[in-house]
């Protein structure tokens, strides 16, 4: 991607954290690529900004947000110095609160602490492949870290930024095998294991369309959106071992209905449902 010397700032009236999340949500809708959106948080205001390589491309996005004439929600153009978006990146994101037992702290503050005595996770989200803000990655963790104890082996299907592997690997699963389509997604996923003092050597780029493991796994984990669960279904589910888990997540709520109606099995033992404000996750055993 070009060095982004154009900003498109996006500033909700309501304060409320959900406020950027359902922002960027709409971004990604639109087509703009989540690498290059920064959630910036303040002590009064939250922003959301998209970093762009040309003013035809801000002006351009811009016009798509303000014909959807989001309530509350005004837009500025402005040109910025090249080095600007990351490190404004960087410091619009704060250590938080991910599972119980764990938060999440920026790679590049590692001095600092997890609230509340958790365990940290330490993450380079540079490239903003999944930073564990969203609520179907905060999800997915949760359901992994209720299995501690519980399984030896995990898989995890669109790894992104490797959080969930760590998850794994942090609950002491010994046996975790990560992939994602994109090899750039790989690279960061790679570099936050062994930032977390995890083996990743098993961290893959395939397509699950084609990925052929020799063994099936005690837990597997898969956020991806309703559409791909629901394709790569009969994909997925063989992985689970007998007996085994199964969490997914990336499931929004109006398509909730269609993905239990498509992706419904006899041998799926629904354990757990957590919805959200707009998402929702699941929890599975493979009965057979």
């Amino acid at each position: 991607m070009p060095t982004p010397t154009w900003e498109v700032l996006l500033r909700p009236r309501n304060n409320a954290p959900f406020a950027s999340e359902i922002l960027r949500d709409i971004l990604l809708s639109l087509g703009v690529d989540n690498s290059t959106i920064v959630l910036e948080e303040r002590k009064k205001t939250r922003t959301v900004i998209v970093y762009l390589d040309n003013e035809l491309a801000a002006n351009k996005l811009t016009t798509m947000v303000r014909r959807l004439r989001l309530r509350g929600v005004t837009t500025v153009v402005n040109r910025r110095a090249a080095s600007d978006w990351s490190e404004r990146w960087k410091k619009g994101w704060k250590p938080f609160s991910l599972t119980r037992h764990f938060c999440v702290i920026p790679l590049w503050q590692r001095i600092r602490v997890c609230p509340s005595g958790k365990n940290p996770i330490y993450l380079d989200t540079t490239n903003a492949f999944g930073t564990g803000l969203h609520e179907t990655t905060r999800f997915s963790a949760q359901l992994i870290d209720r299995l501690r104890g519980k399984c030896s082996s995990f898989l995890d299907v669109g790894t992104g930024s490797g959080i969930l592997a760590i998850v794994a690997g942090k609950i002491g699963i010994r046996n975790v095998v990560a992939i994602d389509i994109d090899p750039e997604a790989v690279k960061v996923a790679r570099k936050n294991l062994k930032a977390n003092r995890l083996s990743a050597k098993n961290v893959l780029a395939a397509d699950i369309q084609h990925f052929r493991p020799r063994r099936t796994f005690d837990l597997v984990a898969a956020n991806l959106v309703t559409w791909d669960l629901v394709a790569f279904r009969n994909k997925i589910l063989p992985l689970v071992k007998p007996g085994g888990y199964l969490v997914v997540s990336g499931i929004s709520l109006k398509n909730l209905p269609f993905f239990r109606k498509h992706f419904r099995s006899s041998a799926l033992k629904q354990l757990k449902l957590i919805r959200g404000r707009e998402w929702a996750a699941l929890l599975f055993q493979n009965k057979v």
